[in-house]
């Protein structure tokens, strides 16, 4: 039997039983896991190996950080200040200022949207947006159209990989395609989400919450998260737990509403779908559907058929650490078997593919996405599921718009 194929039509079992049924969809993806795994010869230590510890803890520390922070209403306080710097119409602004602001601040390596993301979810529940990628969305592009740069950690990786098979990239070049691809879409969802016709926000409405000891503290205890985040490089999973437990000790949320306040569903779902995710890539599902997409490439189509290969890789795995190493060294060989390939657009067309689909919830991106969402809104089982769709869909539709600017030669405007 060929595991990879029934792999693969596992995962559409699994959405399709989780919406139907509505049961956590982490449940039935680790329970699916289990069934196929076993069934098709793999060791349980394999399987529950794939469980991505790393994203658990970054989730459930930032995910304490911000319960914290609604509970004693510093969110609070922080959005009204918002509301007061975002005066009449200027609130239409927000997501451009965010956008371009943590956009050029990637460039240069300042790592904005990691510190941010979090902070622009609770923002956006804090101005009373029932959908939370109403101004959550701004944070989805900033790795998809300024995560390269001469001074960006992707941007200085794609170059030593193609200097290893004796090529030189212009990353300038890269950076404007990117920044051109992503803001298209960006302005689109931008006029989807309406904000260009937003109208202002009244204070008036508000709870109004007074700065005093607690909110002091919290505030200070997210300080100190962006600031060993951004230049001690602390990584994530640590300085959020940890401000979190000072924050408690020093009477600055209740203990109990803290740990209910934590979206286990969402952990459970995100922790469960890494899982499967395992065993699919355990059984070479991946590479199945890429094999697949690659028999059909030739010199016109190859950058097109790159982008959807990098993209689908990225939507059960990392695009830095798995996608663009992995796939970016097959270009030399690409080169050798289509004469006149473009090779800066082939690797072009490496980093966009793997960064289109980076939002998906079975990703880095999109899985932190849906847990900042979860700790802001406490969301329902069906209304966790609603969001968990929705990205995966806008993983789509990033990864159709992706291609047809590969095909069309978007991808090397500037060259």
């Amino acid at each position: 039997m060929n595991w990879a194929i029934i792999s693969l039509i596992g995962l559409i079992i699994i959405i399709v039983i989780a919406n139907v049924k509505n049961i956590n969809v982490g449940i039935v993806g680790l329970a699916m896991a289990f069934f196929i795994g076993t069934m098709g010869g793999m060791k349980l230590k394999d399987i529950y190996n794939s469980f991505n510890l790393q994203i658990f803890l970054r989730m459930m520390g930032m995910q304490v950080l911000i319960v914290i922070a609604r509970n004693n209403g510093t969110l609070n306080i922080v959005g009204n200040l918002v509301l007061k710097a975002a005066k009449g119409k200027a609130i239409r602004l927000l997501p451009i200022i965010l956008y371009f602001g943590i956009g050029v601040a990637s460039w240069f390596q300042l790592g904005l949207s990691n510190v941010l993301t979090p902070l622009i979810f609770a923002m956006a529940f804090e101005l009373g947006f029932k959908d939370p990628f109403k101004l959550g969305f701004v944070t989805f592009f900033t790795m998809f159209a300024w995560g390269i740069s001469p001074y960006s950690m992707q941007g200085l990786n794609i170059a030593a990989y193609a200097e290893e098979q004796g090529y030189v990239l212009n990353l300038w070049h890269g950076a404007f395609n990117m920044a051109l691809m992503g803001t298209v879409l960006f302005i689109a969802l931008y006029l989807y989400h309406g904000w260009h016709k937003m109208e202002p926000i009244s204070l008036k409405e508000r709870e109004q919450v007074k700065l005093g000891r607690d909110q002091i503290l919290t505030l200070i205890g997210f300080v100190t998260f962006i600031i060993c985040n951004l230049f001690l490089k602390i990584d994530m999973m640590v300085t959020p737990i940890c401000a979190g437990v000072v924050l408690l000790c020093l009477g600055c949320g209740d203990p109990d509403k803290v740990v209910r306040g934590i979206p286990w569903s969402t952990l459970i779902m995100i922790g469960g779908m890494t899982v499967y995710v395992g065993v699919i890539s355990g059984f070479g599902g991946v590479e199945l559907i890429s094999t697949g997409i690659a028999a059909v490439a030739n010199r016109t189509i190859a950058p097109a058929v790159m982008t959807m290969i990098c993209g689908v890789m990225s939507l059960f795995s990392s695009g830095n650490g798995v996608v663009i190493p992995t796939m970016s060294a097959t270009i030399s060989s690409l080169a050798e078997s289509i004469p006149g390939l473009n090779i800066s657009t082939m690797f072009w067309a490496v980093v966009i593919g793997a960064n289109a689909t980076a939002i998906s919830p079975m990703s880095t991106i999109g899985a932190n996405s849906m847990a900042y969402y979860s700790a802001c809104y406490s969301p329902t089982e069906k209304e966790n599921k609603k969001s968990f769709n929705k990205l995966f869909l806008y993983a789509g539709l990033f990864l159709v718009w992706a291609s047809v600017a590969s095909s069309l030669g978007i991808v090397s405007i500037f060259k």
